[in-house]
C-alpha cells in the first residue's frame, strides 16, 4: 500500500471511531428517537459515501463535515443539558423555599399548641368541676379534630425530611392515593438538605405521577420506608403504575423528559455519597431502593 492509501485508511479509521462515539453518546444521553435517527443517518451517509465516492476531495469534505456535525451537535447538546440544569436549579430553589416555610409553619403550630395547652386544661377542669362530662367530651373531640389538622403525617426526627415527605404525602392523599409509610431516622446526620430535597422530591414525584396515570379501576398504592439500616441511610419507594407504561434502560418513562432529568440528578447525587441504587419493576409495580453509607454522609457534609 502506498503512503496515500495508508493515510486515507487511517483517516477512515478516525472517521469510524468518531461516528461510533457520536452514536454511543447520542443513544446514551438523548431519549428522542428522531434525534437518534438523524445521527444514525449522518453516520451511514459519512461512512457509506466514503466508499461510494473514493475521490480524495469528496472524502476530505465528508470527513470535515462529519467532524463539524459531531462537534456542533455535542456543543448544542451540552448547552441544552446546561439549560435544563439551570431550569432545574431554579425549581429547586423554589422547592427549598417551600419546604423551609413548611418547617417554620410546623414549629409555629407546635409552639401555638404548647402556648394554648394551659388554657385547654383550665377549660376541661371547669367542665369537670361542673360535672358536665358531656361538654368536656365534646371539647376533647374538637381538640382532637384540630390536632389532626396540624399534626404532620411523619415524625422522623429530621425537620427537613419531615417537610419534604409530609408535603408529598399530603399531595398523595389529595389525589386519593393510599399511602403506607414508615420514616424514622432520629438524630443521625443525613445528607445535605439540598441533596435530600432533590432525591426524595424526585422519587416521590415520579411515584405519584406514575400512580396518577393509572386508570381509576386499577388498585393504587404508595409505600415508603426511610430509616437507618446497617449504618446506611436507606430509602425504599414502591408504587403501582400502569401496566402498559414504557420504561427504558435508564428507568425513565419515554413520555416524560422531566422524569428522566430528575432520575439523572438522583443518580449523580447518590454516586456523590458513594451510595447504591437498585431499581426493579414488574407488570404493575416499580421499586426504587437507595442506600448511602453513613460514613460517606459525614465525610461529605463536613467537607
Amino acid at each position: 500500500m502506498t503512503v496515500n492509501e495508508w493515510w486515507w485508511l487511517a483517516t477512515f479509521g478516525l472517521l469510524t471511531v468518531g461516528c461510533c462515539l457520536l452514536l454511543w453518546w447520542t443513544f446514551r444521553r438523548q431519549q428522542n428517537w428522531p434525534v437518534r435517527g438523524l445521527n444514525l443517518a449522518v453516520t451511514l451517509l459519512a461512512l457509506g459515501g466514503w466508499w461510494l465516492w473514493p475521490l480524495p476531495s469528496v472524502r476530505f469534505v465528508l470527513f470535515c463535515s462529519a467532524v463539524l456535525t459531531g462537534t456542533l451537535e455535542f456543543v448544542l447538546m451540552r448547552q441544552f443539558l446546561n439549560d435544563q440544569d439551570a431550569v432545574f436549579a431554579r425549581s429547586l430553589d423554589k422547592m427549598m423555599a417551600q419546604y423551609s416555610q413548611e418547617v417554620q409553619e410546623l414549629y409555629a403550630n407546635m409552639r401555638g399548641w404548647r402556648h394554648d395547652y394551659h388554657d385547654h386544661l383550665q377549660a376541661l377542669k371547669a367542665y369537670l368541676d361542673n360535672q358536665d362530662t358531656q361538654a368536656a367530651r365534646a371539647y376533647l373531640d374538637e381538640l382532637e379534630d384540630k390536632l389532626d389538622e396540624v399534626d404532620p403525617l411523619v415524625h422522623s426526627g429530621n425537620a427537613m425530611l419531615d417537610a419534604i415527605v409530609n408535603a408529598k404525602l399530603t399531595l398523595a392523599e389529595r389525589l386519593h392515593i393510599p399511602v403506607n409509610e414508615k420514616v424514622i431516622v432520629g438524630s443521625t446526620p443525613l445528607i445535605k438538605d439540598v441533596d435530600l430535597v432533590v432525591i426524595l422530591g424526585n422519587l416521590l414525584d415520579n411515584a405519584i405521577e406514575a400512580i396518577s396515570e393509572q386508570p381509576a379501576s386499577e388498585p393504587r398504592q404508595l409505600r415508603l420506608y426511610i430509616g437507618i439500616v446497617k449504618q446506611q441511610f436507606y430509602i425504599s419507594v414502591t408504587n403501582t403504575r400502569p401496566a402498559d407504561q414504557e420504561i427504558d434502560y435508564q428507568y425513565a418513562s419515554t413520555k416524560s423528559d422531566k422524569r428522566g432529568l430528575g432520575i439523572r440528578r438522583v443518580n449523580k447525587l447518590v454516586a456523590k455519597y458513594n451510595g447504591m441504587i437498585n431499581r426493579q419493576y414488574e407488570a404493575s409495580i416499580f421499586v426504587t431502593e437507595i442506600a448511602i453509607p453513613i460514613h460517606a454522609v459525614k465525610s461529605t457534609t463536613h467537607a
